[in-house]
């Protein structure tokens, strides 16, 4: 059985991460921007201005580094719930190997790590919040 702390629907996903990333979105941006459930336009469209926000490399490296014993993923093209991330997905490199679409948080919302489908063009991204 697994845990519900880490087991929710990717809409309740998007939902938990707007409100901890993006508080200040109105529903008119939400529907515009984040209607096709790719939260990392908040980023890519410049939604809010974030400091410290992290793209491409500098992004892949600052996820490495990162303690991931209690983090939240949500694999966006693999069925829609969220989980407990594995080893599996543990650094940058493992993630863009295997997957297209993927999103992590920290368990208590501090830091999150995308990874876009736009290989090219965006991402991923990284953003610790400030303490």
């Amino acid at each position: 059985m697994k845990n519900a702390k880490f087991s929710m629907t990717k809409q309740k996903f998007i939902n938990q991460w707007l409100r901890h990333f993006a508080p200040t979105l109105s529903k008119t941006q939400v529907d515009m921007y984040i209607k096709d459930q790719y939260i990392w336009h908040v980023f890519s469209q410049k939604l809010i201005a974030f400091d410290g926000l992290l793209v491409g490399n500098d992004a892949r490296h600052a996820f490495d580094e990162m303690t991931k014993t209690h983090c939240i993923c949500c694999d966006v093209y693999g069925g829609g719930v969220t989980d407990k991330l594995s080893s599996q997905f543990d650094t940058a490199e493992k993630i863009d190997t295997q997957l297209r679409e993927f999103y992590v948080v920290a368990e208590d919302y501090s830091w999150t790590y995308i990874k876009t489908h736009e290989d090219d063009l965006f991402g991923p991204y990284f953003l610790k919040k400030e303490q």
